[in-house]
This record gives structure tokens, sequence and C-alpha cells, in this order.
């Protein structure tokens, strides 16, 4: 049975994409985007056990690129009407795999994170209660006050933009994902923590490890695999 498994959560409906198709489901480079995330996966962790979650709406369509791209076989689970629920589907439809897995949950709207971070961030899992990767923040930020009119400058060296793949024990995401939902959910690491699993380190992230939530990414993003093409990458 495996020991590390990932799980790609693509059930979202992109509309700050604003496109009728969902981004993880547009072309990138002549295939989804979706189908070059798990192929990054199957790269750096060969023997591990995929699992993709689709909305159920969108699961024909899948299933057909699948077969017109020739894409890695992996499981589907179907997706929620949050984040945080679609993993919890997807927690639900592994309840063989052992406790002491390493789970890596990864968005599959970034087609372009690269082996020394996926393989990092699971590294770092297995004595800790999670690992997140992060770059530094590069523009200025400033902090809004409680009526969202006035703002004062941040040290922005305090802060790091958080990335996927997040990884975590099987057993702690298990026990974590018992809590209820709460809109402050917004990634696995604040469910781990709202649990008590404080010790979650950061990991080296990239910049490069985009995720494509607007047309201009995808700009981006088809520059960057073009670049990594031609140098052989």
């Amino acid at each position: 049975m495996p020991t590390t498994h990932i799980i790609i959560v693509a059930a979202g409906t992109g509309s700050r994409f604003g496109s009728e198709l969902p981004k993880q489901f547009l072309n990138l480079c002549g295939k989804p985007v979706l189908a070059h995330t798990i192929e990054a996966f199957r790269r750096a962790t060969p023997d591990a056990e995929i699992t993709v979650v689709i909305s159920r709406q969108m699961l024909p369509l899948w299933e057909e690129l699948c077969r017109n791209h020739d894409i890695p076989s992996h499981r589907t689970a179907m997706g929620g009407a949050t984040r945080w629920e679609s993993v919890k589907n997807a927690l639900a439809s592994l309840s063989d795999a052992p406790a002491g897995s390493i789970v890596l949950i990864h968005d599959g709207a970034r087609p372009l994170v690269n082996e020394n971070v996926i393989r990092h961030a699971a590294a770092c899992a297995r004595n800790t209660d999670g690992a997140i990767p992060a770059i530094p923040v590069t523009d200025t930020l400033r902090q809004l006050d409680d009526n969202e009119v006035l703002s004062t400058p941040v040290d922005r060296t305090a802060f790091r933009a958080v990335q996927t793949p997040q990884a975590f024990m099987m057993w702690r995401l298990r026990e974590a994902y018992t809590l209820p939902y709460r809109p402050e959910f917004t990634d696995d690491a604040s469910v781990l923590a709202a649990a008590g699993f404080g010790n979650i380190v950061l990991t080296p992230g990239s910049p490069e490890n985009i995720k494509i939530t607007t047309p201009v990414d995808l700009i981006v993003a088809k520059a960057i695999m073009e670049t990594r093409c031609n140098k052989g990458q």
C-alpha cells in the first residue's frame, strides 16, 4: 500500500477567471492545466497514489480529457461546496490508507510546481505537525484599520506567501477534519492549527509555483513552461 498520498483539489468553478470552462481544464501548451499538475507529482513521487477531486458535473469532461491526453492514472473523489469539504471527501475516500502515510494536498491550478518543492514538503511532514511551502513577499504591504479606510505600512520581511502542496501525516489530517467548517479555513494548515497542531514549518517554495487565477496567470504559466522546454527541463 502506498505510504504517500497526493490529493489534488480541482473542483472549483474558476469564477474569478471569467471563463465558462473552469481554469483547471483550460489548455496550457497542448494539455489541460490539471494534466500538467498530475504529471508534476508523478515525476516527483512515482510511487504515490494520486487522488483528484473533481466536481460531479465536470467528471464526464475530465474522463474525456484523460482519454484524449493520456493523463497518468489516478483515483477521483467528488468535490464539495468548499475547498474544505472537497478535502474532507478525499480523505473519506482514503479510509483504508495507513495512519502513518504522508499526505500532500495541492491546488489543481498550480501546474508549475517543481520536484524540489514537492519533496521538501513531504520530507518535513513526518516529524512535524505539517509542512507548507512559502516564498518571501516582494510587494510593499499596508494594513487596513478596522473601518478599512486608513492604512499603515507593515514590515514585509515578517511575512511569507503560502503555496501548495501542504504536507501532513494522515492521522493528523483525519483528526483535524473532524472539526466543523469555519470560514477562516482557507487552507489545510489553518484546519490543522485549529485542531491544535501548531508545529507547522515553512519549506522552500518557488516563484514559478503560481496559482492560475486570472487570464494573465495563464499567459505567465505558458511563458514559464516554454522557457523550461527551451532549457530542456
